[in-house]
């Protein structure tokens, strides 16, 4: 069984992946990142830079998520405040029930796809080739 880090140890580790991540965003090798901030190796550096990282964008995904949320009870509100207007011909009310079933289609992710044009299809495969390129770009920084 692990003991749980001490809060200062948590404070300590926090304080270490901010500095790391700062010093590869100013485009620092992974190595003098490891020699300046006491990692074991460049892979312990890199894997801790990278779950910081994840951390964050979890907790992004997390809150994105709430504000979704939030809105999709607002939307579900406003189209119960104006569904029996609208079912009684209202046309004004019948507008504004359909505005909040496609706001609420928009955010829920149900709305039918778009097609796609021959520009942001190509723009998809520069995109593709240059993730693919910093990947192979990390592995070699990294050795892994």
């Amino acid at each position: 069984m692990t003991v749980p880090a001490s809060k200062a140890q948590q404070a300590a580790t926090a304080e270490r992946r901010a500095k790391a991540i700062k010093m590869k965003l100013a485009g620092v090798d992974w190595q003098t990142i490891t020699d300046q901030l006491g990692y074991k190796d460049r892979h312990t550096a890199c894997r801790d830079v990278r779950r910081a990282l994840e951390a964050i964008r979890k907790e992004q995904d997390n809150e994105a998520a709430a504000l979704r949320q939030i809105t999709v009870m607002r939307y579900d509100r406003l189209q119960a405040a104006f569904w029996p207007a609208a079912l009684g011909g209202d046309t004004k009310a019948a507008e504004v029930v359909l505005k909040c079933l496609a706001g609420r289609a928009r955010i829920e992710g149900a709305e039918a796809p778009t097609r796609v044009n021959v520009e942001a299809q190509q723009l998809g495969e520069e995109i593709a080739a240059l993730l693919d390129q910093a990947v192979h770009t990390r592995r070699d920084d990294t050795g892994t």
